[in-house]
């Protein structure tokens, strides 16, 4: 039976849903899984200081933990930039290396010290540059393998060794058939809430429709808090997937759900990632609405959902007239194959059956 860890600086509160998705997949043929997650946000002082002399673009710490557990697995799948140095030492110790990046982290990674460094501002194509060909040099040099969830960071990485695993939901199998006149339409929110997350945007289709807002997940700064709060704002916590599904069910029993899935593209990360919503609601069957940053501009256009600043289309969209909300269904379910959690695990074990024991 071969050992997989999967490593991992990004699930501190609860595991990623991927990963989970992953580890029971690996698990159901054969492989013996085990995810090492890191358990704070923050290193300590000192460990802080050295992240930020590499511009907060690796977790130094982790890596030096981890690299004590590499001897333990036979397959050492990395998860995104911060970890990528583990991948040197897993593969001098002689173990098979996959590294899965779901962000284009350069540019985020950038963007975000950026805001608190101002002074690296006008040397961002020079660090960036620099980074990504660190990252398409390093990866293939020491991965087996590497994962990519959207198709805008196949070109980022040695095209040989680079496979294209999109996102599957979680919440797929739930879902609705229609709309339903006896029921109140409702918006729906998923996932961590920012003002780049489209916080401003939802507090006016709030204010314009006069509709409640079902949230599920966490609000990260004061702006979102405060829309949180608001009477038509229904908080239902940062839920673990079994809650999560028990919860919607229950609400798709009483409401017409609309999905919310706006991302301001301010990095050329946001521009022109999957977003994960865009996902989760067409796997349920649920129309959306969203702006036109790229990958949901696309989704859209396939009939999924209208843009958040045509008005009419909205109304249109909320009140069913014309049948547009039960068009949006069916096209979600049109879309959603592709997105399956069929075609995920096809995918995933296809690349794990790549690698030369």
């Amino acid at each position: 039976m071969k050992r997989v860890i999967i490593f991992t600086a990004n699930s501190i509160e609860k595991i990623h849903p991927r990963i989970e998705m992953q580890q029971r997949i690996l698990e159901e043929n054969g492989f013996e899984v085990r995810v090492v997650r890191t358990e704070t946000r923050r290193e300590g002082p000192l460990w802080e200081i050295i992240n930020l002399f590499g511009l907060k673009y690796f977790k130094f710490r982790a890596i030096k933990r981890f690299s004590s557990q590499i001897g333990e697995c036979d397959i050492a799948h990395i998860y995104d930039l911060q970890l990528l140095p583990l991948a040197k030492k897993a593969k001098r110790s002689g173990k098979h290396v996959i590294y899965e990046t779901l962000d284009d982290n350069v540019f985020l990674n950038f963007h975000a010290v950026s805001k608190k460094i101002l002074i690296i501002r006008p040397f961002k194509k020079l660090i960036t540059g620099m980074m990504s060909r660190w990252e398409r040099n390093f990866s293939g040099n020491h991965c087996d393998r590497i994962i990519v969830n959207s198709p805008n960071l196949l070109e980022k990485f040695v095209k040989e060794k680079v496979d294209y695993i999109p996102y599957t939901s979680p919440l797929e199998g739930l879902g609705i058939e229609g709309y339903d006149a006896e029921k109140e339409t409702v918006f729906l929110y998923l996932g961590k809430l920012t003002v780049s997350k489209g916080t401003r945007e939802y507090a006016h289709l709030l204010k314009q429709h006069k509709l409640q807002l079902f949230f599920f997940g966490k609000a990260y700064d004061k702006e979102s808090v405060d829309l949180t709060v608001v009477d038509s704002v229904h908080s239902c916590g940062n839920l673990g997937m079994k809650d999560l599904r028990t919860e919607l069910r229950k609400l798709f029993e009483r409401y017409n759900p609309v999905g919310l899935s706006i991302i301001i593209p301010e990095n050329e990360s946001y521009a022109l990632q999957e977003a994960n919503k865009d996902i989760d609601y067409i796997s349920m069957g649920i129309p959306f609405i969203g702006n036109e940053r790229k990958p949901t501009l696309e989704k859209i256009r396939k009939g999924t959902g209208v843009l958040w600043n045509e008005d009419h289309a909205v109304s249109d969209l909320l009140g069913n007239r014309n049948g547009i909300y039960d068009q949006c269904v069916q096209a979600c379910k049109r879309e959603a194959e592709f997105y399956s959690n069929r075609n995920f695990t096809e995918s995933l074990l296809k690349t794990y059956s790549t690698i030369k024991y």
